[in-house]
């Protein structure tokens, strides 16, 4: 198994793009293909001070960036810590 840390934006709705920063615990499968075992999700904030703030994300968000994962294979792989 390996992990990997990535930053994606999402928007949700008509509100501004929220930024991401997802923790995801993942394997290659004997054909290649990217399995994602599981993966912790947090909001991002940044304030004037430059001090970064995390908050997990709520279960119905967790439901879409699910989905969302499947597209990032690429930059999962690249980003293994």
């Amino acid at each position: 198994m390996a992990e990997s840390t990535i930053n994606i934006g999402l928007s949700i709705g008509t509100y501004t793009e929220v930024t991401l920063e997802i923790e995801v615990d993942w394997r290659l499968s004997e054909t290649g293909e990217l399995v994602i075992n599981d993966f912790y999700a947090y909001h991002t904030a940044t304030d004037p001070t430059g001090h970064v703030s995390y908050e997990r994300i709520p279960y119905w968000l967790h439901k879409l960036v699910k989905v969302e994962l499947e597209e990032y294979h690429e930059e999962i792989i690249n980003n293994m810590d």
